[in-house]
């Protein structure tokens, strides 16, 4: 056995370099026609010795790369989408078929710091957007970075981020931000439990609009939105409130920002302009409320109980809009209802989401608001049906149904209907 651990360890050390790791069978050959070893003995040595050379590379690999690129995750998804638009300003009805691509790297830097990219189609730079549309001939499509940041957390409570970020605030809905728009500049994110029913948040920061060098009026924006969670000890009930205040610079008396609906798709340019200008400031506050609660006995879902669907949850949400530096045309509001489940991630579940909404055209700029509601314009109401089906795990069906029409004017309607299928890897 000696003798055996001897020519193991001889073996090994003659087999670690990759150029020389070749020679080992011939060594043990050797051997065995010699009668120091027995045929065995020597295909357990190859085997233990394999064994050790890769465990000494991968030991080689681990120290040579810094541990934040050893925890670097990727992540992203698909979306591929039919879509049907009827508006009543238009010749024609659409049909577009529509894809999304989105990947993300993310990784932990050390103990203190985060840090994250990612890429996303798109047909143009409209932060709205990143769809892309079949056609062009099959001409090649689009890639444009989405966000890049990197988060320094001072504590358990307390973070600040800085970057091209996913939007900091805490939204119920899409009715003021479209879900594809990722904020540039400084944030800070404070949770504060209380107990185990109640915690503090908070959200604040600064995002940049525009920058021109031969304007030292560079417009921007403040946030700050102070909020309250509570959960009961059964696990049933449970409710998230929140008060956003948005301050802009430089908005009034300032050349428009870019991105605004487009009248040329049939929609509308609400925001009162003079001269070509913004005339309002845009100063806004907006409360947001969700109520939750879990169904603890399942209810099998109406028709769709045939299928296995089941009611495990019931929620309700909304907000309300004030702009506060003028009195004409300045609020907005939605309501709204979610049924199923809180969350659609496997096969079996489902959720239904319903809303009502109106959003008056001095309420809130107009490049802003969720780009599928008649193009992000303001000056709007109208109605949104969700239906998502869990088709199997990180896979999804989405249903989406839009009416949506202009408070005032003489713009008509516009309906949308929109078949995802959604794919997360």
């Amino acid at each position: 056995m000696k003798l055996k651990n001897t020519l193991l360890a001889l073996l090994f050390l003659a087999s670690a370099l990759p150029a020389r790791a070749g020679e080992l069978d011939i060594l043990l050959d050797r051997l065995v026609e010699k009668n120091v070893i027995d045929p065995g003995e020597a295909q357990e040595i190859r085997i233990e010795t394999q064994e050790e050379v890769k465990k000494e590379i991968s030991q080689q690999r681990n120290t040579t790369l810094p541990m934040w690129i050893q925890a670097m995750k990727l992540r992203g998804d698909v979306r591929l989408r039919y879509q049907f638009n009827d508006n009543k300003n238009k010749t024609f009805n659409q049909h577009r078929g529509r894809y999304r691509l989105r990947f993300f790297v993310d990784a932990k830097v050390n103990e203190k710091v985060y840090m994250g990219f990612g890429f996303a189609s798109g047909s143009n730079a409209d932060p709205r957007s990143t769809n892309q549309t079949f056609g062009d001939n099959n001409g090649k499509k689009n890639l444009y970075i989405d966000y890049v940041f990197a988060e320094y957390n001072a504590n358990d409570y307390l973070a600040f981020t800085a970057g091209r970020t996913k939007n900091p605030l805490w939204m119920t809905n899409d009715m003021l931000w479209d879900t594809d728009i990722n904020m540039e500049g400084l944030s800070a994110r404070l949770n504060l439990p209380l107990n185990y029913n109640w915690q503090l948040f908070t959200n604040a920061g600064f995002m940049v609009l525009g920058e021109s060098a031969t304007d030292p009026q560079d417009p921007y924006m403040l946030f700050a939105q102070p909020g309250l969670s509570w959960r009961d000890s059964d696990g049933v009930f449970d409710f998230k409130a929140g008060a956003a205040f948005y301050s802009f610079s430089h908005v009034r008396h300032s050349a428009v920002l870019n991105y605004r609906p487009s009248t040329g798709d049939g929609y509308q340019q609400a925001n009162t302009l003079k001269g070509g200008k913004y005339k309002y400031k845009y100063d806004t506050l907006t409360p947001e409320l969700e109520v939750n609660m879990n169904i603890l006995d399942p209810i099998s879902a109406p028709v769709m109980g045939l299928f296995g669907y089941e009611i495990t949850y019931l929620g309700i949400f909304g907000n309300t809009v004030q702009s506060l530096d003028h009195g004409k045309n300045n609020t907005g509001w939605l309501a709204g209802v979610k049924l199923g489940q809180r969350k659609v991630e496997d096969a079996g579940q489902w959720q239904l989401r319903w809303s009502l909404r109106r959003l008056e055209k001095d309420a809130w700029l107009d490049n802003y608001p969720d780009s599928d509601f008649y193009g992000g314009s303001v000056g709007v109401k109208g109605s949104e049906v969700l239906v998502t089906l869990g088709l199997m795990r990180d896979f999804a069906l989405d249903l989406d149904y839009y009416r949506a029409a202009p408070i005032s004017g003489s713009l008509k309607s516009e309906r949308i209907f929109q078949a995802d299928i959604n794919l997360k890897f």
